[in-house]
């Protein structure tokens, strides 16, 4: 009776690949389905947009990247049979170096689907992972539903994908936004305020330290793409930061632009570089959030603790906390004792190979916020 039913359900949709045409659908399918979705979780995302502006970001994200050239196709969506989006999956590539090897991968976000057409779901997962020309298929933005998914097709979890670090800097407004998840009493939310700005000026104290390292704002995309090459890991599986996708990632035409990105150089003259994004976070859009999009720098000569107050200087007078993703490599805690590890539902990055593919090393997969969507 199930199956019976299941099967009749799926002649209703049909999974069509998603052309360019299709992205103002997609935007309202989008917008919509956030709207009515539960943001319940301790580290809220960003605030949702508009279909104006999330048809902008999906431009930006599917059309505008410089691998896309030339792609028609960036994903599937189920229809009705009226034509009316049920579902989507949006892929976009990326482009990964491991040693002297570059790896295209097919990344995957908003991965949708209406309870009338749930049946679909699998198959619409299946169709995206038997796309040809990929060296493997990954994903920064899994939730415990999708994750699970992930893991039927014998995927694994990025490392550490399961946290995100925070380091609080306003007290006053980070103690009243964890108690609400917690409580509605508005009194107890007055005294965590008023415990947070007494507490703030003590927290600051302790956390000040001098920045020993000269900063410079950066728009030299070619000079960051030299430092990344010279810093880069050999071992590791990572982003490729060329010029042109520094420029698309960063530039004027990206999405949430603009973006703080730095050039650091020690009295050796060892240099590197970082990149701030801002958001805002809470059930109430209350936390003015900075994210530590990317950074590269030689670890045998500086260390994160070095660059981290570099970082605090440039967001201080305008972030509430700062947020930062798992590195490979790099534990936080000694650059910070007042970085706290929040633990998410579920891992949020999956990679797996293709079925002719052979293994992938997801533990040396070295993600950054600025890879895939996780980070828009």
């Amino acid at each position: 009776m199930l199956v019976g039913s299941s099967t009749a359900a799926t002649k209703r949709f049909e999974i069509q690949p998603l052309l360019g045409s299709a992205l103002p659908d997609v935007a309202r399918f989008l917008d919509s389905w956030e709207g009515r979705r539960d943001h319940g979780s301790s580290i809220q995302g960003p605030v949702r947009d508009d279909s104006a502006s999330t048809h902008r970001r999906l431009q930006w994200l599917l059309i505008d990247n410089p691998l896309a050239q030339g792609v028609s196709q960036h994903g599937l969506c189920i229809r009705d049979a009226s034509g009316v989006i049920m579902g989507t999956l949006l892929a976009f590539p990326g482009m990964f170096l491991a040693g002297d090897q570059r790896r295209l991968g097919l990344g995957s976000g908003s991965f949708f689907v209406e309870p009338q057409a749930r049946a679909l779901g699998f198959y619409l997962f299946k169709r995206y992972l038997n796309s040809p020309g990929y060296s493997f298929f990954f994903s920064t933005t899994c939730n415990a539903n999708s994750g699970a998914l992930w893991k039927t097709v014998g995927a694994g979890a990025v490392p550490d994908s399961d946290t995100e670090y925070m380091l609080p800097l306003k007290l006053e407004v980070m103690l009243p936004a964890f108690l609400t998840r917690r409580t509605s009493n508005a009194f107890a939310a007055d005294i965590a305020r008023v415990l947070g700005r007494c507490a703030n000026p003590v927290l600051q104290l302790l956390a000040r330290r001098s920045v020993d390292l000269i900063i410079e704002p950066c728009r030299d995309w070619d000079k960051l793409a030299e430092l990344f090459r010279r810093h880069r890991p050999p071992h590791r599986i990572t982003t490729d930061r060329s010029a042109a996708f520094l420029q698309w990632r960063y530039g004027e035409s990206a999405h949430n632009h603009p973006f703080d990105i730095c050039v650091f150089r020690d009295g050796r003259g060892h240099e590197g570089w970082f990149a701030l994004g801002h958001m805002r976070r809470g059930r109430q859009s209350q936390i003015r959030g900075c994210v530590l999009l990317d950074a590269i720098w030689p670890r045998e000569q500086i260390g994160f603790k070095d660059i981290l107050p570099a970082i605090l200087q440039r967001v201080a007078s305008t972030a509430d906390a700062v947020f930062f993703q798992p590195r490979l490599g790099l534990d936080y805690g000694e650059s910070s004792r007042w970085i706290i590890p929040c633990r998410l539902e579920a891992p949020r990055a999956f990679a797996v190979s293709p079925k002719d593919g052979g293994p992938l090393a997801v533990a040396s997969l070295d993600l950054v916020a600025a890879d895939g969507d996780g980070a828009l």
